[in-house]
This record gives structure tokens, sequence and C-alpha cells, in this order.
């Protein structure tokens, strides 16, 4: 638990140093024409089971993604997609690599889904289309409600935000509603996704979850715990801040994947390093 702690706080001073430097930069860099949202209307009988997918379209570069979509809780029950963790989460589809999540929630109550997320090293970014995320929903009883996109940041592994236009679908819930014949929407498997909530900006305590994230392994935690100082008081009272100023999620995403990029190169030097040791010790 010491390990993976110290391991935490370093990718937080890490991130707040890579911002410092102004490696991630909210500012554009790519010309318009990327499509982010719900491209169809959506309808089925109460109780039936949908497969919506939430999709990107003409997009260059994308190596990271902050979406927030809303719907009418009243019409709509959104149905969990991975069983082993707490609470209710959509899908991650297929058209990025599976890679670190910051947040990944479904607010029942208010009707907010919010997911975001990042590749790592050595993932590329991706261009074209393609499904980002895939909702489960089934109607609760007849009606129609919205799936308004109201936030969809997109970014390049630099950190550059990606302009992209907003479409926003529906689903019309209704007893005479056809039968869908659609096939399954492919997703990534959930046990590959790193969760990394601990640095998903909030103002308020995150409860300590019960099923344990995803983490390092004990080598990387016990290399990055010997090669860094412990984070002072100081360096902690500048997340707070970090996080309260309004820091994009996005941002400590990207600059989260790319702490972990620079682990692993230090990883495979200090195991160089020490198997060149040997023979120096035999000179």
């Amino acid at each position: 638990m010491k390990n993976n702690t110290n391991w935490i706080r370093v990718v937080v001073s890490c991130v707040l140093v890579f911002l410092a430097a102004g490696l991630v930069s909210p500012a554009s860099g790519q010309a318009g024409g990327a499509q982010v949202g719900v491209f169809q209307t959506y309808a089925g009988k109460p109780g039936t089971r949908l497969e919506i997918p939430v999709e990107i379209k003409n997009v260059e570069n994308c190596y990271a993604f902050d979406l927030e979509l809303r719907y009418d809780p009243q019409i709509l029950s959104v149905e969990d997609a991975d069983p082993l963790r707490d609470g209710v989460q959509p899908a991650l589809g297929t058209f990025l690599d599976a890679g670190m999540v910051l947040y990944n929630t479904v607010d029942a109550e208010n009707g907010v889904i919010r997911f975001v997320m990042s590749q790592i090293n050595p993932s590329e970014p991706k261009s074209g289309s393609g499904v980002l995320l895939v909702l489960y929903v089934s109607g609760l009883k007849e009606g129609e409600s919205a799936l308004e996109l109201t936030k969809a940041d997109l970014a390049t592994r630099e950190g550059q935000l990606i302009p992209a236009e907003l479409v926003s679908g529906s689903v019309q819930i209704s007893a005479n509603a056809e039968e869908s014949s659609g096939t399954a929407v492919p997703v990534q498997d959930p046990t590959g996704i790193m969760i990394i909530s601990t640095l998903a900006p909030t103002s308020t305590p995150t409860p300590v979850p019960t099923k344990a994230p995803a983490t390092p392994t004990s080598v990387q935690a016990a290399v990055v715990e010997e090669t860094q100082p412990p984070q002072t008081g100081a360096e902690e009272q500048n997340v707070t801040d970090a996080q309260e100023s309004g820091t994009p999620t996005l941002v400590w995403g990207l600059a989260g994947a790319l702490v972990i990029a620079g682990a692993a190169g230090l990883i495979a030097r200090r195991v160089k390093k020490s198997k060149e040791l040997p023979n120096e010790e035999e000179r």
C-alpha cells in the first residue's frame, strides 16, 4: 500500500511539472471537421435493452477524450458494463486502445454520464471514425429521452485540443416499437483498463473504492519510489490548488500518460544497468 501511495504522489508531482513546463497545452492545433456524439434516433419497447454507440467521425491524431452526456432518468435506465467494479459504467469502445481512465461514472439520479480516458505509451494516436463509448440502456416507461452530448474534449498526444462538433441523438420508448435486430457493438475488455480516479480533479474527498483499482507492478512502484523523493507539504498544496483552479481533467490524463511512459523508460534503463554491473566487477 505504501509503494502504491508513493507512486500516485510521484505521478501527481510529475503532472504539475508537465503543466508548469507547458508540455500539455489546451491550445488547438487542428482544423475543424471532427464530429462526436449519438448519430441516430433509437426506439425500443419498455424493458428492452438497447446498445447505443457514442461515435467519433473524421478525427485526426486523437489520443484522449473527455465526454459528458445527459439523458432523462425518468425514461431510461443505464445498465452496468463492468460488474467487477462498484457503481454503473458505460463500456469503452474500440476506436482508442484501452489505457488510463480517470472518470467513468453514471449519475442515475440526474441522468449524467461522464467518461475521461487517455491512451498510454506505446499506443499511437488514432485517426478516422469509430466508437468511443457504448451505452447499455433500457426503457422504464413510454416517452422520449434526448441523448445530449454536453461536453466533448478531444486531445492529441501532445495535449492539444481537437475542435469537434457535438451531435445529440434521442431514444423513443414505445410499446409499439419494433424489435431491434442489431448486432452487438464491440467494446474493450474492462480488465485491460487502468483506473486512476485519484487524479480526477474534485473539490470533495473521493470515497475509497471497495475493489482495488489497477496499479503498477511492484517493480514499477519500487523503481519510482527509489528514484523520487517524497512529496512535500508544499507540493501537496500545489496539487490542491491546481485542481481547484479548474485544470481540465483531460490534461491530467494526458500528463499522467506521459509520466507512465517516462517510468517505463526509467525501468528499462535500470534493468540494463543492473545487467552491466557484473561485467564491470569482473574487469
